[in-house]
């Protein structure tokens, strides 16, 4: 295998290992849940067509990709819905909307998809993720936000960007750059002791600029009423 299809081999096993990480994540922290009852696409459609971003055509083509639960309040169930929008062309064709049952109304965030993992962290109520995709010129990037509802209101607790050149690089090229692939991952903590949330970023940085490198940095959080914060290290 060429230098260059294994640094993009690994790069991928990096982005899968991480993901499949915060799944056992959530899974740990997530707390059972008699299931609603999920609503038929007709009610959705209707409700996301009046729900769209301002000046969007409300006649234009929704197909519904995934669906996921997510509390909004103490009580309230409602549904974050993973749409594609195929006539608002490449980088903008993914959407998400909030749909609440209770009222039958939808409104459209400003990202691209809900990732359907939930992290409970007791009185604070449910934290779900949510990620904005953007690619060109051989690049991808993500934002990959931890979010909170309240009522239509969504509290951004803590987001962070990274990305990849893995469709425009090579090794010992004049011509291209070098490969450089970033994944970043949260790994909640809920301590039962002190009713504190926590939360390490991880973030996994493949290099072979020079000499292939594959580094690992944490950072500590702590969440500070709606703000996660960087936990200052004695």
């Amino acid at each position: 295998m060429a230098s260059s299809e294994y640094f993009i081999t690994v790069a991928r096993r990096v982005i899968v290992g991480g993901l499949i990480a915060v799944g056992l994540t959530t899974a740990a922290l997530a707390a059972p849940d008699d299931a609603p009852a999920w609503p038929s696409e007709r009610e959705l459609l209707v409700a996301m067509r009046a729900g769209v971003k301002g000046g969007a055509n409300k006649a234009e083509t929704l197909l519904i990709r995934a669906m996921h639960e997510v509390r909004v309040g103490k009580t309230e169930t409602a549904f974050l819905v993973s749409v594609w929008l195929p006539a608002r062309g490449r980088n903008f064709s993914s959407g998400v909307f909030l749909y609440r049952p209770a009222l039958k109304q939808a409104r459209e965030l400003d990202y691209s998809q809900s990732l359907g993992l939930q992290y409970v962290a007791g009185r604070y109520g449910e934290f779900s993720l949510l990620e904005n995709y953007d690619s060109g010129q051989g690049t991808e990037d993500f934002i990959h936000a931890l979010v909170r509802f309240n009522g239509w209101e969504m509290q951004v607790l803590h987001q962070a960007k990274f990305g990849n050149n893995l469709g425009a690089c090579a090794e010992a090229s004049v011509e291209f750059p070098a490969c450089r692939q970033t994944l970043v991952k949260f790994q909640l903590l809920v301590n039962p002791a002190t009713d504190d949330v926590e939360m390490v970023e991880v973030t996994t940085r493949l290099d072979a600029s020079s000499k292939e490198k594959l580094l690992t940095t944490l950072r500590r959080l702590r969440l500070d009423g709606n703000r996660f914060t960087p936990v200052k290290t004695r």
